[in-house]
């Protein structure tokens, strides 16, 4: 999955190595083919505290905990254990530019940004948007969180920005319950039922095919339990589906052409979930894809589990560290009115004016080499 397929705009990272031998040229290796985070001066000078009002607000803003920070963190998960952690920074920078020719009115810019889960803590460091802007931040607990932005007016040529600065720590994370004990859950927990109230885009559980592969890979695992049954699924795809990268194909083109990048793969595993009574849901992280599944202990408590269907041959585990962006597999656009797979990164403005361009960027600032393993299956 290449970066910039995870959104509907442009989506450029670079991931920077610091104190580290040959940084740059590393650094230049992992971004390809994505483009290195510009320098860029906006033509619209940035909120300060110095100054104006808006400056006033937006470091008051960036005081308060980022979204769903430590006030509104989830609770840790006893049967999860955390441990090595790495913490870094993660610089995003949203762009919204008019055209040459004309001015945009009433703009307003929506994209995700990251949030607390079990494994991953967001500390806001800065904030700064454009004078005479807008901006807020919402929560959409279990699933993603968003930023939006508005501005007024954008005169011809010129842009207005938001530059987000954030501390994450990652931890590696490991299931420690034994997989005999655990159980079906009677449907998915309430944070993402509306996740459930359609076929999310790309799992086509309806199909025939993905219908019978299903079935017949539960029919083998089912009398060992829920869990054997999962990782009947997550075997299954790594063994069947190879690594070849794309745009979105969805879990259809995986089953057909026995080939797909983590997209593909998540898609196929998490329809097989779903068909077969296990709640399940994709992972998005920065660059990458993987699944988690969702189980009840002996007392009836739910878990959330990940599993590496493309990589390490993780399951159980996880030893990611990139940024999680969401959690989910279908996400309401308020532009487009109607749902989509990924959480909307995009800008609209007035009708009666000019289609802005924009542009999210991407930088993580880190000590050691954050970008994940490598995309082969060990079988």
């Amino acid at each position: 999955m290449r970066s910039h397929h995870l959104w509907l705009t442009a989506t450029t990272l670079t991931i920077v190595a610091i104190g580290s031998a040959g940084a740059d040229e590393a650094a230049e290796k992992r971004s390809a083919p994505v483009a290195k985070l510009a320098a860029r001066e906006s033509s619209a000078s940035l909120s300060t505290a110095a100054g104006t009002p808006n400056g006033v607000a937006a470091d008051r803003e960036a005081a308060a905990p980022a979204a769903g920070g430590p006030a509104a963190r989830p609770a840790t998960d006893p049967a999860i254990e955390l441990s090595a952690p790495r913490t870094y920074q993660f610089k995003l920078v949203v762009r919204v530019e008019a055209p040459k020719e004309a001015a945009c009115k009433n703009v307003v810019v929506v994209a995700p940004i990251p949030m607390d889960w079990y494994e991953q803590k967001v500390r806001l460091l800065s904030r700064k948007y454009t004078e005479g802007g807008k901006y807020r931040e919402q929560v959409k607990r279990g699933q993603c969180a968003t930023m939006k932005f508005q501005v007024p007016r954008i005169e011809a040529g010129e842009s207005a920005s938001v530059e987000l600065l954030y501390e994450i720590t990652r931890w590696r994370m490991e299931f420690t319950l034994p997989g005999e004990t655990l159980d079906f859950s009677k449907g998915p927990p309430a944070d993402i039922r509306d996740q459930y109230a359609r076929q999310p885009p790309g799992l086509e559980m309806k199909h025939p095919k993905i219908v019978s592969l299903a079935a017949e890979l539960e029919k083998q695992h089912v009398a060992d339990g829920p869990w054997e049954m999962v990782k009947g699924f997550w075997q299954w795809t790594r063994d069947n589906v190879d690594f070849e990268n794309g745009d979105f194909r969805g879990a259809l083109f995986a089953l057909e052409q026995h080939c797909g990048d983590c997209e593909e793969m998540s898609a196929l595993f998490v329809s097989m979930c779903r068909l077969s009574g296990v709640v399940a849901r994709s992972v998005w992280v920065e660059g990458h894809n993987y699944p988690e599944f969702y189980l009840l202990d002996a007392h009836g408590k739910g878990h959330w589990i990940p599993a590496q269907v493309l990589g390490p041959a993780w399951f159980g585990e996880m030893a990611e560290y990139r940024p999680i962006l969401q959690k989910g597999d279908a996400f309401f656009d308020p532009f487009k009115r109607k749902y989509v797979r990924y959480t909307p990164q995009t800008a609209r403005a007035d009708g009666n004016s000019a289609e802005p361009k924009l542009t999210v960027e991407h930088l993580v600032l880190a000590d050691s080499d954050i970008n994940g393993p490598t995309y082969e299956n060990s079988k």
